[in-house]
């Protein structure tokens, strides 16, 4: 499920947003 977000936003985001969201998701876990 988590992989599937991050290849969709990986498809429409900037590899920026794409590493702050991985950030994000760290802070989550």
């Amino acid at each position: 499920m988590v992989n599937t977000i991050l290849k969709e936003a990986d498809l429409f985001c900037p590899n920026s947003v794409r590493i702050n969201f991985t950030i994000y998701r760290l802070h989550l876990f």
